[in-house]
């Protein structure tokens, strides 16, 4: 939808991925605009966010840079204000502009490692049960 490039991570719970991805955004956007990227509609406050119902996610860096895509679309005003997410069967898709900032290849190596911690805590969970 946006262009770009896409880096896919393969995830046996993409509905949960695309939450964990998420927060990991929004603990270096803080002022982000989430929407939802089938329907290009903001969404609610994370808390209230229903991830299961979902399946791709805009992230915006600000409601402005939101905007700034809504009239001028992937160019370099808009480079580095855009993530999107999309949940496929076994595997979350990150999409970032064709030359990624620092910032973005940061917030990409942080999904990763959330989506790893993730892993392992599952499984540790499901051994100590």
């Amino acid at each position: 939808m946006i262009g770009g490039q896409d880096i896919v991570i393969p995830c046996a719970e993409p509905r949960v991925a695309i939450d964990l991805a998420t927060r990991a955004v929004m603990r270096r956007w803080r002022d982000c605009l989430i929407e939802d990227g089938a329907t290009g509609e903001e969404l609610p406050p994370y808390d209230q966010i229903e991830f299961a119902e979902l399946s791709e996610i805009l992230i915006s860096k600000t409601a402005e840079a939101s905007k700034l895509w809504d009239q001028l679309g992937a160019c370099p005003a808009t480079n580095g204000t855009l993530i999107q997410l999309l949940a496929g069967r076994a595997t979350l898709t990150v999409v970032v502009d064709d030359e990624p900032t620092q910032e973005m290849k940061s917030i990409v190596r942080e999904i990763r490692r959330a989506l790893l911690q993730d892993l392992f805590a599952s499984r540790a969970m499901e051994k100590a049960a």
